[in-house]
């Protein structure tokens, strides 16, 4: 029986999280979810389009979240997008290209429960599900905690009625806090849960889940007062200064997601509910 105090703890979690692909994984999973970005927003604009959406709302909302050089070089290439052979085929292969981000995360996770990988077509076929639910952990993370306000602000750009504005505008202020808090709590739990190649008590999860999202809550408000306050006086970089601070959030992101993992595989091995292969 293994002896478990506080440091000891500490050390095994600092051992998996220094492992040579734990160090790697943060920067690989940064870069797949900016490589997401424009498919997702494309997908986002023509779903504007279909709702009859003021294309400026979507407009103004990637210019507050990461600023107006980020913006400008992501919303020309969407505008006015429509359904044919070679959008399918854009969307299709933009997506499989950031689901690498969450096959990494299959393969680092069944590297720290000690279990060995699946096939390559199960891995990639999870792992496109897995990139679907991040992808909307971000979106959610950005719409409703951290930039609510300025949704609340923008909709006078949609082309709605008055009562539907003011509905959306009340389900937006009601959910923030607490209970955007618990979504992100449950996303986050439903991608540990499906990322080792074998079925885990859920449970186990639970430490892992609620570090990352409070973890994800902090950077990214401080990612959006940055955006908010800071980044106009940037003048020496200019645009690239904003680049720079994007990937270092997706980067801390992913660093605090990274960690989650290894909480729970301490947390696995604590209880005794798996064994390594």
């Amino acid at each position: 029986m293994k002896k478990w105090n506080f440091r000891s703890y500490l050390l095994r979690l600092w051992k998996l999280i220094t492992q040579p692909d734990m160090l790697v994984l943060p920067g690989q999973l940064a870069f797949f979810f900016l490589l997401a970005l424009v498919p997702t927003v494309t997908v986002l604009a023509y779903g504007a389009s279909l709702f009859h959406l003021s294309f400026d709302f979507l407009t103004n909302f990637m210019t507050k979240a990461f600023g107006p050089d980020i913006s400008n070089l992501i919303m020309p290439i969407v505008r006015d997008v429509q359904i044919s052979p070679q959008f399918i085929l854009t969307i299709i292969i933009g997506f499989y290209a950031a689901s690498t981000g969450a096959a990494s995360i299959i393969i680092s996770s069944n590297q720290m429960y000690g279990l060995s990988n699946k096939s390559f077509l199960h891995r990639r076929i999870k792992a496109l599900f897995m990139m679907i639910v991040l992808i909307f952990l971000l979106l959610f993370l950005l719409f409703i905690p951290v930039f609510g306000d300025k949704i609340v602000a923008l909709l006078s750009f949609v082309n709605l009625n008055e009562k539907v504005t003011q509905t959306i505008a009340f389900a937006i202020k009601l959910i923030r806090g607490p209970v955007s808090w618990f979504v992100s709590f449950f996303l986050i739990k439903i991608i540990y849960t499906m990322a080792p190649d074998r079925e885990i008590p859920s449970s186990t999860n639970t430490y892992g889940a609620l570090f990352a999202t409070f973890g994800f809550v902090f950077v990214t408000m401080i990612y959006s007062f940055y955006i908010n306050h800071f980044y106009h006086s940037s003048s020496l970089y200019g645009g690239l200064a904003q680049v720079v601070v994007l990937m270092v959030w997706l980067y801390m992101l992913a660093y605090i997601f990274v960690i989650g993992i290894a909480i729970n595989a301490q947390q696995l091995e604590k209880i005794g509910e798996i064994k390594k292969e």
